[in-house]
């Protein structure tokens, strides 16, 4: 089959009219993920508001503020949901993408079976603000405007983020006194020092809360294997101002008023909150707010 012709670069950038690629529209309004409109381009069921079929992914559309193109999804016109931001205890064993050729339980999967909140929007839409891998658990942030809120993993913003997390063998008192979670083997992994704190211990393992500011692949496990420890559970139970408390496995809660003003994301609601100390409880019931209480003394 031939290959489809890219736009030619030099031809868009010097179009006198605004605009973006298709699917970077398709993000900015909120109609879906650039994944969600590459899976519809090359499945033919992307087209224009006049009818016309999108060829390609990186094709230029022109629009304005106000004046934003239309698009439709097997003839029908898209149309997008209201900014919204879920808060989610992704279990143990999913996985955080929208599809696995593998057929392994996804994200979108266990959302679609969760007992949370429902606003009448289209579910599918939610993409995750950063990763869990598989084998990690708790806390993660689902928006349908995940363009926006990447933007506070920006490693500058140090976003903080807490973990409990269970190690085997019971911790040694010399790895512990020394530090060396926070400083040798951290420095040799080219990590930057993590906060580590002891929370409880038997005879076989130890549980502590550790505390990051910038969320590097497998970071957490990476440290501990190379101090020759496993990790036998990994729990995020913050993210932000964010404190997961007692909202189950699966459960999902909505959070979007913390992001919103007058309709549109504003991330500097949440970083004034972590400035503030201000800490937002996650429960089963909704959401609860601490004024000044640090995350470390939850």
């Amino acid at each position: 089959m031939p290959r489809k012709s890219m736009p030619d670069k030099k031809k868009r950038d010097s179009c006198p009219l605004p605009g973006h690629t298709v699917d970077r529209w398709i993000s900015k309004l909120g109609l879906g993920t650039r994944g969600m409109a590459r899976e519809w381009v090359r499945d033919g069921r992307l087209s224009l508001g006049d009818g016309t079929l999108v060829q390609h992914v990186d094709q230029f559309v022109q629009g304005t503020p106000g004046s934003e193109p239309v698009f439709r999804l097997d003839q029908k016109i898209l149309s997008a949901d209201p900014p919204a931001v879920f808060a989610f205890n992704k279990p143990r064993g999913v996985l955080v993408t929208r599809t696995d050729p593998g057929g392994r339980e996804t994200i979108c999967e266990s959302i679609g079976r969760s007992s949370g909140q429902r606003t009448g929007m289209d579910m599918s839409r939610l993409m995750p603000v950063g990763r869990l891998d598989q084998a990690s658990s708790g806390l993660i942030l689902l928006t349908n405007r995940s363009s926006e809120l990447t933007r506070l993993l920006n490693p500058a913003l140090e976003f903080p983020r807490e973990y409990r997390v269970q190690v085997r063998p019971s911790l040694k008192k010399r790895d512990w006194e020394m530090g060396l979670f926070g400083g040798k083997w951290a420095r040799e992994l080219g990590l930057k020092p993590v906060d580590v704190r002891y929370e409880k211990e038997n005879l076989r393992t130890t549980w502590l809360r550790v505390g990051l500011k910038e969320g590097k692949n497998r970071e957490i496990r990476r440290l501990f294997e190379s101090g020759g420890y496993e990790v036998l559970h990994l729990i995020r139970v913050g993210f932000g101002p964010f404190c997961l408390k007692n909202l189950p496995p699966g459960g999902i809660v909505e959070v979007s008023s913390f992001f919103l003003c007058k309709g549109k994301i504003v991330l500097d609601i949440i970083l004034d909150m972590i400035h503030s100390g201000d800490i937002i409880e996650v429960k089963e019931n909704g959401v609860v707010v601490s004024p000044g209480i640090r995350a470390r003394d939850q």
